[in-house]
């Protein structure tokens, strides 16, 4: 997953990408680009760029942590070349460098990433083809890059007593940053098997890392918090068994109205494959822009497999998402 650093105007994060461009391994690219007032909309950012970027003598604009590269386990931030004419760098544009921290290898390889106000990047663990640089009692663990120092350190275990099965070799796989409140949302699908769907999506508050609320029963990925057509702030998962996409309303004392839970849409029999799961989730305006990938709980290279973008436009009138293209 790449995450850029790009102008500051008002933004969002394009939670989960690889190089937030998510394999299971989950990539992420983080942009911060613009919003309007429609509704489904997402939240308006607040999400910083580290300051160890230009500690490290880079340009924050030109720059963007991932966690995709083949070549390099755990996290790296990519420089890119500076090119006349244009603003901000292209995922695929000219490089100057690629930089690692010492201990960005520390927790194996890394999928989906989220900034919080201050800086600080956390990041999920992904086993990658197979267990070996990823231990299954670490996948359920939070890792977070400091702001100032860029040093990558766990940071809270989320299930520190449960372990994946032979059957599931995932834990965590999806986080959000939530700028209204300064909550995280992790998921993670640790007790999850062939049969049962166990998975939980944790609310974590980011100073004092307690746990406001819980939703247990979903195996979810492809986390993003966005404001609903009646202005409701909600999180919107993609189901790791199947192309549906949900969403559940979260109240001002930052706690699940589980009453809400509701059905958004789903990738089935649409795409090239048909069978998609939502590995990333976005909103512009009241455009929700999902990337589909192949993904069925194994550890084959999932990063090689064709990725699909879906969009989609609420529809006002029939109260429903309409699909308006895909790539």
């Amino acid at each position: 997953m790449k995450l850029f650093f790009l102008k500051k105007i008002p933004t969002f994060c394009l939670f989960f990408g690889k190089t937030q461009l998510l394999g299971i391994p989950i990539i992420g690219f983080f942009l911060f680009l613009g919003m309007s007032s429609i509704a489904q909309q997402e939240i308006k950012p607040c999400n910083q760029p580290p300051a160890f970027i230009q500690t490290l003598g880079f340009d924050p604009l030109w720059t963007a942590l991932s966690t995709s590269e083949k070549q390099k386990m755990g996290a790296v931030l990519i420089a890119y070349k500076k090119v006349d004419g244009i603003s901000s760098p292209l995922p695929n544009g000219p490089r100057e460098t690629v930089y690692q921290h010492p201990s960005w290898r520390s927790a194996g390889y890394l999928s989906a990433i989220c900034f919080d106000k201050f800086g600080n990047a956390y990041v999920i663990p992904s086993p990658f083809i197979s267990m070996l640089n990823n231990p299954i009692e670490k996948l359920n663990t939070v890792y977070r890059i400091k702001n100032l120092t860029g040093d990558m350190q766990p940071w809270l275990a989320i299930l520190p007593n449960k372990k994946t099965s032979l059957e599931n070799p995932y834990g965590l796989l999806g986080i959000a940053y939530d700028c209204i409140a300064h909550y995280l949302y992790c998921a993670t699908v640790a007790a999850s098997n062939r049969q049962k769907e166990a998975g939980i999506i944790y609310i974590i508050h980011a100073d004092t890392k307690r746990k406001s609320d819980s939703l247990v029963g979903i195996d979810a990925i492809g986390l993003t918090l966005a404001l609903d057509e009646l202005g409701n702030k909600r999180v919107y998962f993609g189901k790791a068994r199947t192309g549906d996409i949900y969403s559940v309303a979260v109240n001002s004392k930052n706690k699940f109205v589980k009453s809400s839970l509701r059905k958004e849409l789903s990738l089935v029999g649409i795409g090239p494959r048909g069978d998609d799961k939502a590995r990333k989730i976005r909103f512009q305006n009241n455009t929700m822009i999902v990337n589909g990938i192949a993904f069925n709980f194994n550890l084959q290279a999932s990063s090689e497999k064709p990725e699909t973008q879906y969009k989609f436009q609420w529809n006002y009138a029939s109260k429903k998402w309409q699909l308006i293209d895909l790539q």
